[in-house]
């Protein structure tokens, strides 16, 4: 199977060298595990690659992404000047849709406007922007943000799109979301907050071609506070089910060494 790297250059060792091309993974975790940062190593190395790339971020702006791409050292900004890679605000979608309805705000931007009838979301008739009325935003419109001919997606968070759905609601999204992708041989980062997570009763998992788990926890021999990284799933790959430690510093991400009994998941 041919293999898509992660830009993690440990984590593509783990995995038989990188992400299953054409499939969807799920990055699941606490907050501050690495969750995005993850995303944005896909991201830059996709686009270095010459891959077409698009982000969906739901919970942070382009300009925050950005800002915290280059202090990794993952600048994105070049990419998006040579057309290899968009970012689709979401968040501010759903934050200005709720400012305005709450009197806050007046109108939508041009930006915003064309990211509306964009996922189809102006779903009323309308005279002129004064009477524009959106609807709330649903999973399966992210096809929408995702055009045919996207050889990489990130979608950041996936978890924002749960809240309020039915374990089987979700689930069918979800599948028809990543079966959609899947079709178009679109290579899909998942990433997906940890209380949606479990609240969804980790069907996701199901859903997906492959599962990579991030999490905190105090390591026992040293007392201090670690980040861990386990694999559970990922298919037509070999793999290991023990947990590797990893750091976050100016340079990204860089795994270091598995340690299968240090901790319980």
């Amino acid at each position: 199977m041919d293999r898509m790297p992660t830009g993690i250059e440990n984590l593509d060792k783990k995995i038989g060298g990188g992400y299953p091309k054409g499939k969807g993974i799920l990055v699941t975790g606490v907050p501050g595990a690495g969750k995005t940062i993850f995303g944005l190593h896909f991201l830059h190395k996709s686009c270095m690659d010459g891959n077409k790339c698009i982000m969906v971020a739901t919970e942070e702006t382009p300009e925050d992404l950005l800002g915290q791409a280059a202090m990794l050292g993952l600048g994105l900004e070049s990419f998006i000047q040579k057309g290899l890679l968009q970012i689709k605000p979401v968040i501010e979608l759903r934050t200005r849709g709720i400012a305005r309805e709450a009197c806050l705000l007046d109108d939508f931007s041009d930006e915003e406007i064309d990211l509306i009838e964009e996922t189809g979301l102006d779903r009323h008739l309308r005279v002129d922007r004064a009477d524009l009325n959106i609807e709330e935003i649903d999973m399966i419109d992210l096809i929408r943000l995702i055009p045919e001919g996207t050889d990489v997606a990130v979608i950041d968070n996936l978890g924002v799109l749960a809240f309020g759905l039915s374990a089987k609601d979700f689930r069918d999204r979800f599948d028809t979301l990543n079966r959609l992708l899947a079709k178009q041989k679109t290579s899909t980062l998942y990433i997906m907050d940890e209380a949606a997570y479990e609240m969804t009763h980790k069907i996701a998992d199901y859903s997906t071609y492959g599962a990579v788990k991030l999490f905190v926890k105090e390591n026992p021999y040293t007392g201090n506070n670690e980040r861990f990284l386990s694999i559970p799933k990922m298919r037509s790959t070999k793999i290991t089910l023990d947990v590797s430690t990893f750091d976050i510093s100016s340079a990204g991400i860089k795994l270091k060494g598995s340690k299968s009994k240090l901790v319980e998941l």
